[in-house]
Order: C-alpha cells, then structure tokens, then sequence
C-alpha cells in the first residue's frame, strides 16, 4: 500500500495501492499530544533522544533512503509517540496563525505537516506487512488506535476546518490553479465526510467509532495472519502423486524450514494452495487444503473473524448515519468514479450473468471428462482447478506446466524493466555497493534513471519471497512519494510478492497468472515513479480508477517482444515455441467463468453487506443467502470468503469498493484496445506517452474521468471487456 512523507496524504485515504489490501486506517479519536504521551515512560523518550529514531530524516544517496538496517522495535513505539506530538504541534501551529487564513498558510501548510511521523510510519507499515512478530502485534494493539486518533484529531478540528473552508468558499479560491483548487476541494471535501462538521456528542462519538474500529481491523488481521502460518498439510512421499517437481522440490524445503525434513509442506497461502489444488491426484487431500484455505478466520475457534465482521459492519453503519448516509456503501462512493452502489451494482451485473452461464459451460466440459475417466465424483469446488487443468489440456492441448517451464521470475523481472524503459523511458540499475539498506536479504535494490536525461528518478525495492511474518499476496507500496512544491523528490517504491522460494541454485517458476500479476504490481510501482504531482496529496487517486493502469499493464505480459525476448525455457535457454504461444493466445479467455465469477462474489457480496441493516446480522449466514439468491454455483466459492477478506475487514481501503477491479477492468480492455488498434501496436510510441501523461504522471491532480477522455478521446466502453472475457456483449 502506499504511504507519503506527509500525514495529509495520510489521512487522504484512498491509495495507489494494489489487489492486496494491507491494513489501512481511514478515520479516528481526537486526542492531544498529553494523551499521546501517557503511555511513554521516560526510558521509552530517552531511547528516542539518544540514538537514531524511525522518524529521523532518511540520509545516504537518492536524497535519503530509509535506514532499514537500523530497525530495532524496542524504538518503534517512542517514536510513534513522538511523531505523533510533533504531528499534533504543526497542526496547532497553522490553527494558531493569526493570519487571515491563505491557500499557503492551510492547505499547503497541512502538505507540509507531520512528515517525521510519516517517516516513522513507513517503518510501522513495514513491519506490519513484511516482518511480522509477536513484538510487533503487541505494538500494533496499541498503535492502530492511536493513530486513529491522530487522524479524528485532524478530521475534526473545528478550528482548522474553519481555516479550510475560508479558503475553500472565500475570494481567494478563483485565483488558485486548477490544480490547487482540485486540492482544496479534496481536503474540504475530506473534512465533511469525515465527521469535521459534527460537534458535542456525535463528534465524540464518531472518534469512539473510529477508535474502536482501529481496534478490530488489528485483531481481524492478527486472526488472519495466525491461520496463514498455523495451518500447514504436511505430504509424505506417497502422497505426491501429479505433483510437479517444481512444487516438490520448494514444499520440501518448506517443510524442512518447518522441522518436518522428509515430508513435503503445503502452507495455507494462495501461492501453494493454488498449484496444489491444480496438480494434486490425491483427492482427500485436496479437500483438506481447500478447506483449510477458504476456512481461515472462519473455524469457531479463538481466530474465528465472523463476531468481528458484524462489529465492525455496525460501527461502520454508525458511524455515516452521524453524517447523514442511508449506509456505509452510498458513503463510500460518493466520491469513487462510480459515484452510487446502484451504478456499481448495475456494471457487476452485467457481467454477472454471462460469467455465471459460462461457469456452467466449464462444469459440464469437467464432469464429462470425469465421467468418461471413470471417476464416480461430482465436481466439488476442490476439482475445480484439478479438472479444469485436464480441460484445458484436451481442448487446447496446452499444459499449465509446460507453460511454467518458461516463466522464470528473473526473466520476468527483466521483461518488466525492458517494458519500462520503452514505454516509460526507465533505466533499471542494479544497486550492489551497500548504499542502500534493506530490511531482509530477500529484498534487492535498483537505482531508476530517466533514460533521457540520466537523471535519477528514484528507487525500486523487490521482496519477492513467502515467509513467516509476512503477509501473503502480492502489493506495491512507496515509502517516499514524488512531490513538486518544495522541491522535486525522487520516489521509492517497492513491490513484493509470496513465491515460494526454492532450493539452492534452482530458479523460480511461476505460473501465468503469478506473471500477469507480477506485471500489474509493477504497474502501481511505475505509477508511482512516473508521478509529476505537484502536492504529496495527489498521489493518491480514486480506488475505482487506481487499479486500472496496473491491469493495463498486464497487457504486455503476453507481447510479442516479451514472449519472444524473455520466455525461455528453465532447462534449455530456447524461446517459447510459436506453437505454445498460439496455445496459450486461444485459450486466452479459457476458465473466464471462474475468474470472474469467484471475483464478482466477493465485490457482489462486500457492496451487499455494506448497504444492509447490521442489526443482528449474521455473515456466515448472510454470505450463504445472498449467494444463494444470485445463483452462485456450487463448484467453486468466493475469491475472498468474508472471514478472509482483509481487503474490507482489515482496513477500509476496499470496504464497499472491490467492485473498483471490475470497474478499471472496462477502463483496461477499452485503453487496450488503443493500443493494439495503433500503427505501433502495444510500443507505439505517441500513445505511450498520452498513456504516461494522463493515466500515470497526472495522479489525482485532473478529474479521472476527465484524464481518461484526454488520453482516449472518449469515455470508455464495456464492449471491450466482454471480448476480452469471450463473453456476449
């Protein structure tokens, strides 16, 4: 996810974040910086004072990086407290000005605050994502809150407020740019939707709904995270069977990482989970590992996140009564692009429909081979993969394996920079002298240079492997974004990912879909190091349209250039056969009923929830119906069970907006469509750089909508997306 050096862009909310949401606090208590304070003992602030503290400024080349061999979390909580007090005194500052309130001495003056608490979070944010301890969850309970109330202390102060809405509604408006008047709507707009109008007891209680909120976000994550790394299948030897030795051989280092030498570990991720249920012959066990994957937080037991859900859904519900809101979904989009859940709603249905008939499509191709193998079964959900894999082997005589044999991740890491540097002009530089720190040996550093001027634009971090303290999926984040204000900055930007990582000397193999997605988290990172924005906070855009420019650049996965440069086979070095590349082209839209139908359910199922009555409700129950009434098949199960769900339960980022991949998915296949209609196809040069100025550097600073008819010439259509899925228009 993306944090910036300022804490209004912070508080800002909306991200340029990835698929997978990270635990993102969106509003909380108001509190001072005595309050902040009281938990600090004076060990704790002379800690702080006499060595380097997370919130020191970042040193060392690129103008500063991040000291993550410094790292120690005896110094995270005095310095969260510290940069809190410090976070609250600018903002006193600018409330205390007497002068008469100016766009400099507000709005650009709140850009400016609170950038030592910001450095601190980007520590705080990292431990949380990929380096997980006990140490830390025990910080995390304490933290989460506070910085929750930091946010409501912002949010609803009246006197700032008071200040914004001079500017906002006072003479000076009309002479600001119009990228400053777009900021000034948005920080205004920020305050009224975020409780900066309430005051007595409903501002009060909107700070305890959100500091309570804070709260079960931590604990949902927390209960996630321990069914993720407590429940692992352990295989013996004979019970391989149709396992590839790729997965082999990185099960067995899994296990024996685990203290199981000998045995094989499939650990309850997606990225072991998913092979497994595709290649495994052993058909109780891929019940078992189905249900241990689509069962976490959901098993009755201390992790169990059901009771958490109908919380967290009656706060919400709450919480956007105080304001005025029928529910916490018209809230929410109210400034998405889609601006209502009934537009949202009537996109997802759409679609829904023929993704639905096409999953009948793919049962009965399955069921018949089944039959015809003489196998006595119905197609269960934990077939789904297994017979699907058989399919597509007999309709388009292509292997998911074979495939594999020709995705290495280190060809694929150098696909994404040649990609970067033809249509971005981007120079990927390897850092090898130590100058930049990382916080794991996994982790490696390039320096990004603009290939035309040679000037450095920033750096990339890579995290690539799974392990215990790290959340799983795959997601880009900044731990320094670019702003223009008060000085041009370079940005750091990471992408991380979960693969397994194999044993010594072999390389790592992926399978299409982990390539596709490995080209959409490059995607945010490139979003993020092309930005020109003037104002940290434009970083930040629309969740609706911010997923759409990293599932454009899936589309060059599957290039020529790329298939023809980079796809070589692990064993022989030769480039993939145009045969296999015909293969995989006409079985392009094969499977589409389940991708889409699993992803649709759970955007179906998070808009549903978010515009019910909580009262009394029940999610287990409340899932099951509504994908009753809306005819799920029985094969095959959401992409995220509600238990699971930390995109809307582990934060807010996504809550009542995980239709926003449907919604950048028509932006992508009609912006797609520009491309391979062009002279140059998906190189040309002239539509590359209308892509880069108005789909990636703009940010938030022009009206989506506006930035997206600039770039195509109109607004987009859905017809793209259902050819691109082999649907029916």
């Amino acid at each position: 996810m993306t944090r910036t050096q300022t804490f209004l862009s912070f508080i800002l909310g909306t991200t340029m974040m990835t698929a997978c949401a990270g635990i993102t606090p969106e509003a909380a208590d108001a509190a001072g910086p005595a309050e902040l304070t009281a938990d600090a003992d004076d060990a704790d602030i002379a800690t702080t004072e006499a060595a380097w503290s997370p919130g020191d400024a970042f040193t060392g080349p690129y103008e500063g990086v991040p000291a993550f061999d410094k790292m120690d979390i005896a110094l995270l909580k005095p310095a969260l407290i510290k940069g809190m007090a410090a976070q609250n005194a600018e903002i006193d500052a600018i409330t205390a000005n007497e002068d008469a309130p100016t766009f400099e001495n507000t709005i650009a003056a709140m850009e400016d605050a609170g950038r030592e608490f910001n450095r601190v979070l980007e520590y705080y944010y990292l431990w949380g994502s990929n380096l997980s301890s006990p140490e830390f969850r025990d910080i995390e309970s304490w933290a989460d809150p506070e910085i929750q109330a930091v946010e409501d202390s912002i949010n609803q102060n009246q006197a700032l407020f008071a200040r914004v809405d001079v500017v906002r509604n006072g003479a000076e408006y009309a002479t600001l740019t119009p990228v400053q008047q777009r900021l000034t709507d948005i920080v205004y707009q920020r305050f009224t939707r975020n409780g900066g109008t309430l005051t007595g007891e409903k501002a009060e209680k909107f700070a305890a709904i959100n500091k309570e909120l804070a709260g079960l976000y931590a604990e949902f994550s927390a209960n996630l995270l321990a069914d993720e790394e407590g429940w692992v299948t352990y295989l013996t030897p004979d019970q391989t069977g149709g396992l590839p030795d790729s997965f082999l051989s990185s099960a067995a280092a899994a296990a024996e990482a685990l203290g199981k030498p000998g045995m094989y570990a499939v650990r309850n991720t997606r990225s072991s989970m998913d092979p497994f249920l595709t290649y495994s012959t052993e058909r109780d066990l891929r019940e078992t590992v189905w249900r241990n994957y689509y069962n976490r937080g959901d098993n009755g037991d201390a992790h169990d996140n059901n009771a958490l859900i109908a919380k967290i859904l009656k706060l919400r519900d709450e919480r956007v009564e105080l304001l005025g809101y029928d529910n916490y979904a018209a809230w929410r989009l109210e400034d998405r692009m889609a601006r209502t859940p009934e537009r949202a709603f009537d996109l997802m249905l759409q679609v829904w429909k023929a993704s639905v008939g096409r999953v009948h499509e793919e049962v009965a191709d399955m069921q018949e081979l089944a039959d015809a193998e003489g196998a006595g079964i119905k197609i269960e959900p934990w077939d789904y993969r297994f017979y699907s894999e058989k399919v597509r082997k007999a309709k388009y005589d292509l292997d998911s394996e074979e495939v594999k044999q020709y995705l290495q991740l280190d060809n694929l890491r150098l696909a994404m920079f040649d990609v970067a540097g033809q249509l971005f002009g981007f120079e990927f530089i390897p850092i090898t002298d130590g100058s930049v720190p990382v916080f794991h040996p996994d982790v490696t550093v390039y320096e990004v240079v603009d290939k035309k001027t040679g000037d450095n634009v920033g750096v990339w971090y890579f995290d690539p492997f799974a392990r215990d303290g790290k959340r799983s999926g795959a997601w880009a984040t900044t731990y320094r974004s670019h702003e223009s204000f008060r000085g041009e900055t370079n940005v750091l930007a990471a992408n991380n990912a979960n693969f397994v990582k194999p044993a010594p000397g072999e390389p790592v193999l992926v399978s299409w879909d982990d390539a596709e997605t490995m080209f959409h988290e490059f995607g945010h990172a490139l979003h993020y190091l092309s930005s020109k924005v003037e104002y940290p906070s434009l970083n930040f855009g629309l969740r609706d349209y911010t997923e759409f420019q990293s599932q454009l650049l899936e589309r060059w996965l599957s290039t020529d250039h790329v298939i023809n440069t980079y796809l070589v086979s692990a064993e022989t070095g030769e480039p993939m056969p145009a045969e296999l590349v015909e293969k995989i082209r006409k079985a392009s839209t094969f499977n589409q009923g389940f991708a889409t139908t699993e992803y649709l359910a759970s955007a179906l199922i998070d808009m549903k929830l978010h515009m019910a009555d909580p009262e009394g409700l029940d999610p287990d129950k409340f899932e099951r119906e509504t994908l009753d009434e809306l005819g799920m098949p029985s094969e095959l199960v959401m992409r995220h069970r509600t238990p699971q769900f930390g995109h809307v339960f582990a934060g807010e980022g996504y809550a009542a907006g995980y239709y926003g991949y449907m919604w950048a998915d028509v932006l992508t296949s009609d912006a797609a469509e520009a491309f391979a209609e062009s002279a140059g196809g998906f190189y040309d040069q002239d539509i590359a750089a209308a892509m880069v100025k108005y789909l990636f550097a703009a940010g938030n600073s022009m009206d989506p909508a506006e930035a997206y008819r600039l770039f195509r010439g109109r607004d987009a259509e859905i017809g793209a997306l259902m050819r691109d899925r082999g649907f029916a228009e």
